[in-house]
This record gives structure tokens, C-alpha cells and sequence, in this order.
């Protein structure tokens, strides 16, 4: 009985020593505390440390370290209970501080984080970490605090902390958390460090975060922005660097973050139908709708969906979603509000119906509005030439096109300069082809491709324009070297300048890269019976015969029948 009365003695002593070292808020604030495991994309286990709540939506702090180069993340709670690491709201390596928020349908226990920076000298509680057997606050004081960014404090503790105190919270009197403890860049140090935790609360993902380095350093998925701009921006750079499962996730995020946002249905919409799931997309579009403020700009949206799914290959029309359901859409825009945007955009899908007359008065109906472009005349001009009209009603409009520009012109000139240099070269007209080709290629500069060289070429020679003919020739064939064409074609411009020997090594050339070639046989020929090579040339224009060439055979009767040969135009 003495025993037992002796046991219970000491026990309550213990218990009265441990209260009398912890303040009345420890066990409350020792819920907020978690325990953490990180892994990698097969589940195996990288790190593991510790942390705390700082939110009742599961919002937590910890070390930027543990989480750097993650792709998943597990929690456990003071209590035991298991959270997924939902998404990261915000980092810096620069801190080691990350702010996340694990995947939760019931409030968690969290800290208050203090909205004061502290006092030098302040007492303050640094919390036993998750795992340790004694849960007994240790006491210490703020030697030193340093400032940065402005308000927030960096502070230095008067005892040395091991490496388990790592992310334990640093709290005041008032039991709310100052800071977090981190780690130490000489472990015999007689101090320890903490970072404030309002700095880590103010972390948060913004417009531009899909750059940032900090945050693509770890992969789990991130929070979207809490304004919808920037969350519009941050889908808009995530799009090319997410996987598929990742940015349908940041869709779900961006719909149920902004539900009376519209675009947000319209951009799920859009990731729908390009992976074929129409129904989801179908109710997308009708919620888009039903939300939108401004029904023209939704219908405007779906309206280019549409036209934009019936232009891919393979398509397989779903329900009534063609093109005709396109122009419906627009047509309805069109009615609620009269803008240029949606008249450009009902004669694109005319066009794509084949509707061209009809497409080319919608384009020409933006002479007069703040639309009035080269591109708008160069439409048109499409709808003429498909249309089957006269290739100088053609070319009228894009003069118009180029006249949308004054000299010097600037890059935007480019492709309005090209079509009309095309038409000009269809209708013979190659010295004004050929200004407009030097005018585009003075805008391209090295964007210029082997193909442009050899049209530029052909109407140079057309002109009589030998060196700059050669020299376009030569261009091409640097570009594109096992180009037989090029090669042929550097033997019509040697033999026309008369250089027929140099000719019939370039056509030689061409058929070396393509022994099938039978042009180059021919040419090749041609050359070598100018260069005084007849047996030489004779073989090779029966070569060229044989392989079905009917010049080269027409040819090769006039060299045969003793009549002169020429290089046919």
C-alpha cells in the first residue's frame, strides 16, 4: 500500500513539474504539429521531417528542402490521422520555408501565427517536435532579431538546437507562433535560427509563378493564384509544361476557384474536346453559358471551339457540333453585341463551308472598322482565288494588303508581299515578283528557307537576272544540300551563262543524290555534248530516255538525227 501510494506521489509531482514547464496552451498548440514524408513519382520515400498547421483549411508550414524535388507528399497529424499533400501555395529556397496545403474535408487544428515581429529580449516556447518522448517546451529568449522585406523578423535563439527541432514552432507567451527553427549551417554554433512565420503565410503563387524556380523545383502541383488573372496567366504558361492528368487538375482548380467565371468553363471545355471527351465538354459549354455575363463573349468562345475541333484531322463530327453549330454560335454573339471580332470570325467558318463569296463580303464589310488590316485583304483574296475568279481581282486586293503598309515596310509586311509575289509570278509578271520577294527577304533576313531561294531563282532567270539567279541557286543549295532539284537547277543557270562543263558536274551531282533522278540524266547529257562530251552525253540522255524522260528522248533523236540541241525553256 505504501508503494503504491509512493508511486502515485511521484507521479503527481512529475506531472506537477511538467505543467509548471509547459504553459496552458502547449497541448492545444502540439495538435498543430505534423509529421511529414516526402517521395518521389514511385512512392518511394525521400525525406521525412516536420511541420505545422498555420491554417484550419490544412495550410502548413515547412522546410523548403524536404520538399525540394518531391512529387508527392503524406502528412501525420499530432492525432494520427493521414493527409495527402494537396498542392504547394508558395516557396523560397532563399528562407528554406514552403507553404502547402494538404487534401482535407474537416477543419485542422492550427497555430495563430502572431502578427508582431517580437521584441529583443522577448521570452518565448520552442515546441518539442512531433516525435519526442518528452513533450516539454523548451524556454529561451529573442537575442537578436534582423529584419527583412521590410516586417518581418529573422531571429536568433540563446540555445543550440539539434537537428530534430527543425521546423518546431517558436511561440510567445501568448501562445502564438513567431517563428519556425531552421537549420543550422554549423551544428556547433552556440545559437539557433528561426525564420518568421507571417513570411512564410504571405508565400503565394501569382501570374508568373509556372517560371519560377523554387516552385518547379518540386513537383507536386501548385496552388492557382487567388485573383483570376493571374490565374488566366498562370494556366496560359503551365499549359506547355504541365502533363495532361496535372493541367486537367489546375481546370478543376480554375472552375471551382471561379465558378461564375465563364472562361473557366471554356478553357476545361477546350481540354475536354481535345482529348475526345465531348459530353464533359457539352456541359462545360451550357454552364459557360449560364454563367456568362456577357453572353456574346461566350458564345464568341464556343463559336471558336468549335470551328477549331472541325479543323482537326480526324475529327468525327459529335451530335450537331460542325461547323454549321459554329456559325449558329457566332450568329448569336453577333446579334447580342455588333462587334468586327465576331464578323472576322463568321466568314472564317464560311470560308471553311466553301461559302466564299459569302466569306469574302464579311472580310471586306472590316474595310471600315478598327479591323482594317493587311490580313483582312489578304482573306478576301484567298476567297477570290478558291472562288475561281479572275487572278487580277486576285491580285487587286492584295495590293490592297501590301497598301496597308508604307515604306520602309516593317516585318508585318512579310506575308502580304509573299502571296502578292506569288500571283505576280503566276501571271508572268516576274521583275515586279522579284522586287516583292527582295522585299520580303530584306524583312525575313535568316528566316529565309532553301525553297524561297529556288522561287526567287526561277524568276530571276526569267528575268535574265544570271548572277542574282546563281547566287539564290547557291543560297538554296547551302541550305539544303542533297536537294537534287537545286543541284539540276545550278546546272540550267551554268549552261544558260555558258559554263557547260561546270554545269554537267552540278547535274552530275543531282543524280548522284538521286540515282532515279531522270531530269538530272538529262541535263547532265544536254551539258556534256555543249562541253564537247558527246559519247559522255549521248549515254546519258539515253539513260534519262529509258527511264520514261520523254524531253530526254526528243532530245536524243535530234542529236542523233544530227539536228542541234538546246536546254528546253
Amino acid at each position: 500500500m505504501k508503494k503504491t501510494i509512493l508511486i502515485l506521489a511521484g507521479l503527481l509531482a512529475a506531472g506537477i513539474r511538467l505543467s509548471a514547464q509547459n504553459p496552458k496552451w502547449f497541448k492545444k498548440a502540439a495538435k498543430a504539429q505534423i509529421t511529414i514524408v516526402t517521395m518521389d513519382g514511385q512512392g518511394q520515400m525521400l525525406q521525412s521531417g516536420n511541420g505545422f498547421f498555420i491554417g484550419e483549411d490544412g495550410t502548413a508550414v515547412a522546410d523548403y528542402q524536404l520538399f525540394k524535388q518531391a512529387q508527392k507528399a503524406k502528412v501525420v497529424s499530432a492525432e494520427g490521422k493521414e493527409y495527402e499533400v494537396d498542392a504547394i501555395l508558395g516557396a523560397s529556397s532563399l528562407y528554406d520555408v514552403v507553404k502547402f496545403r494538404v487534401r482535407t474535408d474537416k477543419e485542422t487544428p492550427a497555430l495563430t501565427v502572431s502578427d508582431r515581429t517580437g521584441v529583443k529580449h522577448e521570452h518565448v516556447y520552442v515546441l518539442p517536435y512531433p516525435t519526442k518522448e518528452k513533450k516539454v517546451c523548451l524556454n529561451d529568449t529573442l537575442h537578436d532579431i534582423q529584419k527583412f522585406d521590410g516586417e518581418y523578423g529573422y531571429y536568433t535563439l540563446g540555445r543550440p538546437l539539434d537537428g530534430k527541432y527543425l521546423n518546431s514552432p517558436v511561440m510567445d507567451e501568448e501562445g502564438e507562433v513567431l517563428g519556425m527553427i531552421q537549420r543550422k549551417a554549423d551544428e556547433s554554433a552556440p545559437t539557433s535560427y528561426a525564420v518568421s512565420v507571417a513570411y512564410a503565410r504571405s508565400l503565394a503563387t501569382d501570374g508568373m509563378s509556372a517560371g519560377d524556380g523554387d516552385l518547379n523545383a518540386i513537383g507536386i502541383r501548385k496552388a492557382l493564384p487567388a485573383e483570376e488573372d493571374d490565374a488566366r496567366t498562370f494556366l496560359f504558361m503551365t499549359a506547355a509544361r504541365a502533363d495532361s492528368a496535372t493541367y486537367g487538375q489546375y481546370l478543376d482548380d480554375y472552375a471551382a476557384q471561379f465558378p461564375q467565371s465563364a472562361d473557366a468553363y471554356t478553357q476545361r471545355a477546350d481540354f475536354y474536346m481535345a482529348r475526345g471527351n465531348y459530353a464533359e465538354a457539352e456541359k462545360d459549354m451550357e454552364k459557360g453559358l449560364e454563367v456568362a455575363g456577357k453572353k456574346d463573349e461566350a458564345y464568341y468562345s464556343f463559336s471558336r471551339l468549335l470551328y477549331e475541333l472541325n479543323l482537326r484531322q480526324g475529327y468525327q463530327v459529335y451530335k450537331d457540333w460542325d461547323f454549321n453549330k459554329a456559325l449558329a454560335f457566332i450568329r448569336e454573339a453577333h446579334a447580342l453585341n455588333p462587334l468586327p471580332v465576331y464578323v472576322q470570325q463568321e466568314g472564317n467558318i464560311l470560308y471553311a463551308l466553301k461559302q466564299y463569296d459569302e466569306a469574302c463580303g464579311k472580310y471586306l464589310s472590316l474595310r471600315n472598322t478598327n479591323m482594317r488590316s493587311a490580313d483582312i485583304f489578304l482573306y478576301a483574296a484567298q476567297c477570290k482565288r478558291m472562288a475561281g475568279a479572275d487572278t487580277l481581282q486576285v491580285l487587286a486586293l492584295q495590293d490592297s494588303a501590301v497598301a496597308c503598309f508604307t515604306k520602309p515596310y516593317p516585318k508585318e509586311a512579310a506575308p502580304a508581299l509573299l502571296e502578292r509575289a506569288s500571283t505576280l509570278l503566276s501571271l508572268e509578271r516576274y521583275r515586279e515578283a522579284v522586287q516583292d520577294m527582295n522585299d520580303y527577304g530584306r524583312l525575313m533576313g535568316g528566316e529565309l528557307n532553301a525553297n524561297f531561294y529556288y522561287r526567287r531563282e526561277q524568276a530571276e532567270m526569267q528575268c535574265r537576272m544570271f548572277q542574282q539567279a546563281m547566287d539564290d541557286i547557291d543560297r538554296a543549295i547551302r541550305i539544303d544540300p542533297d536537294e537534287p532539284l537545286y543541284h539540276a537547277e545550278r546546272a540550267v543557270v551554268l549552261y544558260r551563262i555558258g559554263e557547260p562543263a561546270e554545269a554537267a558536274k552540278a547535274a552530275q551531282r543531282s543524280v548522284e543524290l538521286d540515282p532515279d533522278y531522270a531530269e538530272g540524266y538529262r541535263l547532265m547529257g544536254l551539258c556534256q555534248i555543249s562541253a564537247k562530251q558527246r559519247e559522255e552525253g549521248l549515254a546519258n540522255l539515253r539513260k534519262a530516255a529509258q527511264m520514261g524522260d520523254e524531253a530526254a528522248k526528243n532530245l536524243l533523236a535530234e542529236e542523233e538525227g544530227g539536228q542541234p540541241s538546246a536546254l528546253p525553256e
